[in-house]
């Protein structure tokens, strides 16, 4: 059997493009190999007609607009849709990543500025920060309505907030940890379980994981305690961490090394690559 090396942990709907695009760069470049998608947390919408309309009033006196991933942004469009509501065209949009741009590059909404950190390598909150500062240089009184799940990112709220922003916060998802018995699981485990004791004391063939949450790490370690196969499995794993936060979480729990890297594709690609040429 091929031997995977690659898990992919995004939550279940970026789970099949992030996959496809790590496959395609691996087959491009004459690698073989397995890519196991293992969603470690559910995005759960808060679809109900009055949190629509709250939303949508909103939106309809912010001026600035936030969103802290692309599933924020996917959960929102999908609230709007089922209610029958249009995005405003007024917004001014701040996105800390490039993946969040690119889904809403190709959606139906049209803000009339959009502003995002300058290159990969400050693609977090002070990275936008920087960016924002530019475009504003008073914040004072300004609305600004960040679009978030039951927690999220405070450092741009703390920021905005201290330079007397006017900011609300509208939770309209929660994430719950990915139920052992589902099918991603019971996937995982069976090849976990089919891979010959050579191929686990082979040091030189680790599991690959990339990491892009901090919860998810967590809650990767608290399940394989509960499997008793937590020593084992991270013993022979690398994490890919998309952030210093989620980089400190995989080393806390116990992976045998952590690369913390930069969050677009291309580097997540790239680093796996540079690993199965020993080149990391």
């Amino acid at each position: 059997m091929n031997l995977f090396t690659i898990i992919v942990t995004r939550p279940r709907d970026q789970l099949h493009q992030a996959i496809k695009a790590i496959q395609d760069d691996l087959i491009f470049n004459d690698f073989d190999l397995e890519v196991l998608g293992l969603p470690l947390l559910e995005i759960v919408p808060d679809v109900n007609e009055n949190l629509a309309g709250e939303f949508y009033q909103a939106l309809l006196d912010a001026q600035w607009l936030s969103f802290v991933s692309p599933n924020a942004f996917l959960t929102a469009d999908h609230l709007l849709k089922t209610f029958h509501y249009d995005w405003p065209t007024h917004l001014k949009l701040a996105l800390i990543g490039g993946g969040t741009e690119k889904i809403i590059l190709a959606s139906r909404f049209k803000p009339a500025l959009m502003v995002k950190p300058a290159n990969e390598e400050q693609w977090d909150s002070e990275g936008l920060w920087l960016q924002l500062s530019a475009q504003e240089k008073k914040w004072d009184g300004k609305k600004v309505l960040i679009v978030r799940g039951d927690t999220g990112r405070d450092w741009l709220v703390n920021r905005l907030e201290s330079e007397k922003a006017d900011v609300q916060l509208i939770s309209i998802y929660k994430r719950k940890n990915l139920d052992q018995n589902d099918e991603y699981w019971q996937n995982f485990l069976l090849k976990w379980k089919n891979l010959s004791k050579l191929h686990v004391a082979d040091k030189n063939k680790p599991l690959i994981w990339v990491m892009s949450s901090s919860l998810a790490c967590q809650y990767l370690a608290d399940t394989l305690i509960t499997l008793g196969l937590k020593e084992v499995i991270l013993s022979q794993s690398i994490a890919l961490a998309t952030h210093e936060k989620i980089a400190q979480t995989a080393k806390d729990i116990g992976f045998s090394r952590v690369l913390n890297i930069l969050p677009g594709q291309e580097s997540i690609s790239q680093s796996i690559k540079n690993l199965i040429l020993k080149k990391a």
